[in-house]
Order: structure tokens, then C-alpha cells, then sequence
């Protein structure tokens, strides 16, 4: 039964173009235009900082010690506009304002990032890259001191080495800081999302006032779990297939970088083939009508939650996010989009944790309510 479903699925031409060809084309057309533009006009450019110190700790002035460095205009990582002498509200209001794109606060121990509303993503990306480092290396020192002051000191020493941390297209931190990835990150999201046709095929496979083949599958002795299980993961292998093949032209043609942990990039590739096929189910199951027309009508959400996620611009989610911030926490491809993004440019490991709990509770709860009514339907006469 479950080759039967997989021969299926892979003849479905629709699922093959909306999974793997259409995506595939929107991140050529993205490279051909845009591939270049980063080493045109998105070099690192010295953006406006501020830096509130709530203290005088050893741990504070070193950090102010290491921003004015890279603030220096004569320097090679030159990297900050350093604006003096604000307090703490006269920065809330310029980052308000849009005047600075980036506010340290700093007091013992502890490092706070604010970025103004439409900060570049490489502000975002040096400032936490350079918070992280300077963070890090701290507690390094801190611990050396301890055990071993000698080798405090050749930290301490080598505490310049910190600047290279922040140097664009190196290795040193997890994410290339180009803004463009946003929409090669989008649109690998999109490809998995639109596997949730496939969810809506399942209830065709199972129910039997939907389709002829579900009327025969029901009078047969086949138990409903075993055709459930079968559909569902002869739908989840070839999307994780055609996945395996968007990861790979990513990053062997694209150039596009997917973060330093695979293991990472495995768990949210599985969960978020999972968490889109349960959600056709969903659909599949609240929609009426033939096979077509819940199809069409699933579409039509994909296509509503991938807009609402910044596919066709980028910024929408940020202006979402002023005015009805709810709308971020529930759109599922926006939540997906975030995971993978966090996942990929930020050392932020908490941010992507919870975005894929969101991600595997919710295929969880749509799992169960589709076991439940699929398994559960009964019919007077077939």
C-alpha cells in the first residue's frame, strides 16, 4: 500500500512543480538578479551605535574599550559610528527615531542589543556577533583567571582578535550577513509549505464521500491507521528528498549559508515537512468539496501565509509585528521563516527552540485530530 501512495504522489505533476520546481526557480531568478548586490552596495558600512553604561565594571569598560576600537575611522575594522554622551532615554528615543541603528546596554556580566526598526540585517548581525564574542571570551578570561593567570593574560593579550569575529563572509560567525538570504531562506520554507496539498490528498486517500478510491479503500480490510500511515509517509520521504535537493543547490550554487549545526538544519527540515503535511490534513477536513476544490482552497492559505511571512517583501513581518504582533506568533509559514533564519545567521539557540516547539506542538495536535476523524469515519452505506 505504501508504494502504491508513493507512485502516486510522484506523478502528482503539481506536487512536483509547487515542491521542487517552483521554488528552484524563484532562488535562480533571486541569484541572477541579486547575486552580486552584496558585494556591490551591503559591504559593512560603519552604522550608528550608541553604548549605555549602567556600571564601571572591569567587564563594562572592556567592552566600551573594544567598540570605540572598532569605531576608530583609522582602523581596518572600522565597523561603528560611535555617538557619545546619550543616556539611556535620549538612545531609546534616537533608536525609536531611526537616528542609530544599534544600542548596547551594558552593566556586569550582562550585554542588551537593541536595533531600531529598520536596521540593516548586517547591524543585526556584527552587533550580536560582536556582543556574543566580547560575552564569551569574557567568561573565558574570568574562568583562566582561576586556574591559571598566565593564561589569563594571553587572553586578555589577544582580546583584538575579537574584531575578526566580525568581518563579512568569514567563517567566524554562523551567518553570511547578506539580506537577500532572507529570500532563498523564504523560499525553501515556501516549497516545504506547499507540501500541505499533500495533506489534503491524504483525506482524499481516506475519505470515502470524497473520492471513488477512498470509497474502495473503505470497504476493504485494510485497517485506517496502516492506509493513514502509509499516505502520510509517502508524502513526508519525497519531500524530504526534494528538501535534500534545495539544501544542496543552496549551498553548492547559491552560495547561500544554512548555519553551523546540520543537526539543526535535520530537525527543523523533518519537523517542518511534518508540521505542513498535518496542516493540509487540517485543511482537507475543514474545506468541502471534491479532492480539487479543498486543494484549491489550501492553496489559497499557503499562499495568504507565505505574503503575511515577507516572501514578496521582506520587511512585511517586521511592520506585522508593530501593529498586530499575534499574527507573527501564529502564521505558520512566518514562524517557520523565523526558525530557519535564527537557525542559520544568529547564535541565538532559545529563539529557534521556540520556534520549533510551536512548530512540533502544533503538528502534534493536528496529527491527533486527523488520526481521530480518519480513523473514526463511518458511513451508512458506500
Amino acid at each position: 500500500m505504501f508504494k502504491y501512495y508513493l507512485i502516486k504522489n510522484l506523478r502528482n505533476v503539481m506536487f512536483l512543480f509547487w515542491s521542487l520546481v517552483f521554488p528552484l526557480a524563484l532562488m535562480t531568478a533571486m541569484y541572477v538578479t541579486f547575486g552580486d548586490v552584496y558585494d556591490m552596495i551591503n559591504s559593512i558600512d560603519p552604522h550608528k551605535t550608541v553604548i549605555v553604561a549602567e556600571d564601571d565594571s572591569e567587564f563594562t569598560l572592556g567592552f566600551e574599550e573594544i567598540i570605540r576600537s572598532m569605531a576608530d575611522e583609522s582602523s581596518d575594522e572600522h565597523y561603528f559610528d560611535l555617538q557619545e554622551g546619550l543616556t539611556r532615554e535620549e538612545a531609546e528615543e534616537k533608536i525609536k527615531a531611526n537616528e542609530i541603528e544599534t544600542m548596547f546596554v551594558v552593566s556586569d556580566g550582562s550585554i542588551e542589543v537593541f536595533l531600531s526598526n529598520d536596521h540593516s540585517a548586517t547591524a543585526a548581525v556584527v552587533s550580536q556577533s560582536v556582543a556574543n564574542t566580547y560575552r564569551n571570551k569574557y567568561e573565558v578570561i574570568m574562568d583562566a583567571l582561576e586556574t591559571d593567570p598566565q593564561a589569563a593574560m594571553r587572553i586578555m593579550a589577544d582580546s583584538g582578535e575579537m574584531k575578526e569575529y566580525t568581518k563579512s563572509r568569514e567563517d567566524a560567525f554562523a551567518g553570511d550577513p547578506n539580506v537577500y538570504s532572507w529570500y532563498f531562506y523564504s523560499s525553501f520554507v515556501m516549497g516545504i509549505f506547499f507540501n500541505a496539498t499533500g495533506g489534503a490528498a491524504i483525506v482524499s486517500d481516506l475519505k470515502a464521500d470524497v473520492s471513488c478510491e477512498a470509497m474502495r479503500f473503505s470497504a476493504s480490510p485494510e485497517k485506517k491507521s496502516k492506509m493513514l500511515v502509509c499516505s502520510f509517509l509517502a508524502r513526508l520521504i519525497p519531500a524530504l528528498a526534494i528538501c535534500g535537493i534545495h539544501l544542496i543547490v543552496m549551498r553548492m550554487i547559491f552560495n547561500v549559508d544554512m548555519g553551523s549545526d546540520p543537526l539543526n538544519l535535520i530537525l527543523f527540515t523533518i519537523a517542518a515537512n511534518i508540521f505542513s503535511i498535518s496542516f493540509g490534513i487540517v485543511c482537507g477536513l475543514i474545506f468541502k468539496g471534491t479532492l480539487e476544490n479543498r486543494a484549491n482552497k489550501t492553496t489559497a492559505v499557503l499562499m495568504l501565509s507565505v505574503f503575511l511571512s515577507g516572501e514578496m517583501i521582506n520587511t512585511l513581518p517586521g511592520t506585522i509585528e508593530k501593529v498586530c504582533p499575534i499574527i507573527n506568533d501564529i502564521n505558520p509559514a512566518t514562524v517557520m521563516n523565523l526558525a530557519f533564519y535564527r537557525m542559520a545567521l544568529f547564535d541565538q539557540p532559545l529563539d529557534f527552540y521556540t520556534n520549533m516547539a510551536k512548530i512540533v506542538g502544533a503538528s502534534i495536535v493536528f496529527i491527533i485530530i486527523g488520526t481521530i476523524i480518519l480513523r473514526r469515519e463511518k458511513y451508512a452505506s458506500l
